[in-house]
């Protein structure tokens, strides 16, 4: 999928921000969108050493937008806050918003949705935790303290199962902030998107993982519009373009193993 923090601008080197050298009023000159997206979220959105940015949804974003006539000025900005992606794009401060955002009726009274471009079982939620923690099951969750990443699906997800599982919610912006968190004591687990368990396990021996079965049944990340705005059918026919001509195929092979 802000802020309290400060709006980082992604002047980004090979995220396309430029007119290609096309003068002003030249018939060739592209337009520009502003698309607000929040890194960290491995391996939907990362900057690499040099401050650029990289990633599935980047890749996406990058060439749905070639495809629809547009380049783009990339935004990296917080999830949460008052004013984070969705109310961003509501507001217009942003024409597009993409960080593995999920479909809600919630956030659908503010921005239109596009359709869904990943929904595969990298996109499910899983429970993330220390492999001595031994919660292997949906259930383990119940009377624990657990991290999620304020402003998402998964935020979302566990309020509703608050009182049910008697559950302790620990709300934060980072998820490096809850695995460091999670390796001190502090929280039991967190609950992130497949794709992501997989990426911290891998840097982090002592994770284990296993699926989230609440909730599943809302999965699938879309890009955010202005509602009604004329760039939700042109990204749409773009995306239903990537989809056939193997393109979104290639990029989730690239960055889901």
């Amino acid at each position: 999928t802000g802020l309290l923090a400060v709006v980082m601008m992604a002047g980004l080197a090979g995220c396309g921000s430029k007119d290609d050298g096309a003068g002003e009023g030249s018939d060739t000159a592209k337009k520009e969108l502003t698309v607000y997206t929040n890194s960290g979220y491995k391996p939907y959105e990362m900057v690499d050493e040099k401050g650029n940015l990289y990633g599935f949804d980047i890749d996406v974003m990058n060439e749905a937008a070639k495809l629809a006539g547009y380049t783009v000025k990339w935004e990296d900005v917080d999830f949460d806050g008052t004013a984070y992606i969705v109310p961003s794009v509501k507001q217009g401060k942003a024409d597009i918003g993409i960080a593995g955002i999920t479909y809600t009726e919630e956030r659908a009274k503010q921005v239109d949705f596009s359709d869904v471009y990943y929904a595969g079982e990298d996109a499910q939620n899983y429970v993330l935790t220390m492999k001595s923690s031994g919660m292997k099951k949906t259930e383990d969750i119940k009377g624990k303290k657990i991290g999620t990443q304020m402003g998402t699906i998964q935020e979302s997800i566990l309020n509703s199962l608050q009182d049910e599982y008697k559950l302790k919610l620990d709300k934060r912006k980072a998820y490096s902030d809850m695995v460091l968190e999670m390796k001190k004591g502090v929280i039991d687990a967190m609950v992130v998107e497949k794709a992501v368990a997989e990426e911290l396990a891998a840097d982090n021996e002592d994770l284990s993982y296993y699926k989230f079965e609440a909730g599943a049944e809302l999965a699938g990340n879309a890009m955010i519009f202005q509602k009604d705005n004329k760039l939700k059918d042109e990204f749409n026919k773009a995306i239903k373009t990537m989809k056939e001509n193997g393109k979104m195929d290639e990029l989730v092979k690239k960055y889901f193993k």
